[in-house]
């Protein structure tokens, strides 16, 4: 590790690993010339990849600040319209947790068509994901300059990452694409990083927030009609069990879910009670409904109702 930075910034102490540091060092020299330097960042939820692109960001960029964090396609391309020459940017896809092809691909599309425009705005890039395979052989191997695969060592401790360079990062492509195995190629070299943001952690993490609920709410409207539908009538089921005395707790336990999840689903802008279709639910006679399986004890509830 070396110092990079004397001042404490928003809890990072300004280390970076020496390896990291000199192929960093490079990439601010070589952008000069006309290049752009996209860099991509991967690894599982939680393991601290949006910390390390902050942390890259910061030593490539002084000014980068959580403006320049994007969290959606219409804030990256909007950021990288307005920000300066040799600015660095992180597009932080990791809000989407286990992303959805249909997620996927429309970021793949955006980021094939914006990449393609960017080179001559001569900006750092970090594009933050879930993982290095499921992204667009365009901007995976003949657009990026580098992939970190960040890890976790033993106990899971964070702070890890592996380095693949250009040619390093298009052989993983190849290779290890069809296992979806980053033991395919060996990297360039392995480093370590340490904790702490070098941007407020509160302003970025309410933004993360707020971009996910926007995104939950727009795609609300893009739900096909027949799970719609069998949303509905999970609902209904749900109410049914719930007026005939369970409580959400043991509701939970029997198909899998958390009381949370119960209360939630009851409770949200779906559920039964704000339908407006109300169907006819006939109260069911008081029978033992102790320790009996979920579906058998409706079936007969039904049974003895008819």
């Amino acid at each position: 590790m070396v110092v990079v930075e004397h001042n404490s910034i928003y809890g990072w102490k300004g280390y970076l690993d020496g390896y990291l540091k000199r192929n960093m060092d490079e990439a601010k020299r070589v952008i000069k010339k006309d290049w752009d330097m996209i860099f991509i960042i991967d690894g599982y939820e939680g393991s601290g990849k949006s910390v390390l692109a902050q942390q890259v960001a910061k030593f490539c960029d002084s000014e980068f600040n959580v403006d320049r964090v994007c969290f959606t396609p219409e804030q990256f391309i909007k950021v990288v319209t307005n920000c300066p020459k040799f600015g660095a940017i992180v597009f932080d896809e990791a809000m989407t947790g286990l992303s959805s092809r249909a997620a996927m691909s429309e970021i793949n599309r955006m980021l094939v068509a914006v990449l393609a425009e960017i080179r001559q705005k001569n900006l750092f890039v970090l594009i933050v994901m879930p993982c290095f395979f499921e992204m667009d052989k365009y901007a995976a191997v003949w657009r990026s300059r580098a992939l970190f695969h960040v890890y976790t060592g033993k106990n899971m401790e964070r702070g890890f990452f592996s380095f693949y360079g250009q040619d390093k990062k298009k052989d993983l492509y190849v290779f290890g694409k069809k296992f979806y195995s980053y033991k395919q190629v060996k990297p360039n070299f392995r480093g370590r990083f340490t904790k702490g943001y070098t941007i407020d952690e509160d302003i970025y993490r309410a933004k993360k927030y707020e971009a996910l609920k926007n995104r939950e709410r727009k795609s609300e409207g893009t739900i096909p009609p027949r799970y719609r539908k069998w949303k509905d009538q999970r609902n209904i089921m749900i109410k049914l069990i719930k007026d005939m005395g369970w409580t959400n707790e043991k509701i939970g336990q029997s198909i899998g879910v958390t009381h949370q999840s119960i209360s939630k689903m009851l409770n949200s802008k779906d559920s039964l009670s704000n339908m407006a279709f109300q169907p006819q639910i006939r109260p069911v006679s008081n029978i033992n409904l102790e320790n009996r399986p979920l579906l058998a004890q409706i079936e007969e509830s039904l049974t003895k109702e008819r």
